[in-house]
C-alpha cells in the first residue's frame, strides 16, 4: 500500500516534469488538483490521529474557508 506522503511526492514530481515539458495548462491544473486532494486526505488522516481538538479545529476552519 502506498502511503499518502508517497502519493504527494510522486504527484509533485509528475507536476514538475509536466511543467518542464511545457504540458498544457489544463493538464497541469488536473495534476495540481490531484495533489490538493492528496494533501487534504493527509490532513484528514493526521487530524483523526491527533487527540488535540485545537489541531482539528484549525483543519476544519481551513476547509470551510477554502470551500
Amino acid at each position: 500500500m502506498v502511503s499518502i506522503k508517497n502519493k504527494i511526492e510522486t504527484a509533485r514530481t509528475i507536476l514538475a516534469n509536466a511543467a518542464n515539458m511545457n504540458m498544457s495548462q489544463e493538464i497541469l491544473l488536473k495534476i495540481s488538483q490531484k495533489i490538493d486532494e492528496y494533501i487534504l486526505e493527509y490532513y484528514r488522516k493526521s487530524g483523526e490521529q491527533k487527540d488535540g481538538l485545537k489541531e482539528q479545529g484549525k483543519f476544519r476552519e481551513c476547509v470551510r474557508n477554502k470551500g
